[in-house]
């Protein structure tokens, strides 16, 4: 039962009270801890779950707009999307099973090139933006711009 305590909330008890290590890593520990964040406070559930869904489906494209800014490899990536997160202080990093997937697709539909680079003992895959990557991102800003979709800017 204690350990189900942490999952159902994470912040009931003791503030000095850490979860076990294998809840911390959970998904619904830091779903919790985000939704317990004062953005989300004037939300009901099915609110929270819609803006849940606009950050996870924007995700491809902010990755593809910073990778078009500057190159970068991955965990460059994933500490540019935390650090920009209102929840930077609640929930750790977007984890890399989360966003390498998310590279490789942008990859394999031809939006950036990975190219193998040695950084010391390692080697890291260093991303850039290609022409039809450039393209796809002007034509998503492009679609948000037109007075044809003015839903979104009146929204």
């Amino acid at each position: 039962m204690g350990d189900e305590s942490f999952r159902d909330n994470p912040t009931e008890g003791s503030s000095d009270k850490e979860p076990p290590e294998e809840l911390k890593k959970s998904r619904g520990y830091y779903r919790n801890a985000m939704e317990n964040h004062e953005v989300f406070k004037n939300l009901n559930q099915f609110e929270r779950k819609l803006v849940r869904g606009i950050m996870r489906g924007s995700g491809p494209i902010i990755m593809l707009w910073l990778i078009s800014k500057k190159g970068q490899h991955g965990y460059e990536i994933m500490t540019q999307l935390h650090e920009s997160s209102p929840f930077s202080d609640k929930v750790k990093m977007p984890s890399a099973s989360i966003i390498y997937p998310k590279l490789h697709q942008l990859e394999k539909k031809g939006l950036i090139k990975g190219t193998w680079e040695n950084h010391g003992k390692r080697k890291v895959k260093y991303y850039e933006i290609t022409p039809e990557g450039i393209e796809t991102l002007d034509k998503i800003r492009n679609f948000f711009k037109t007075r044809k979709n003015n839903l979104y800017e009146d929204f």
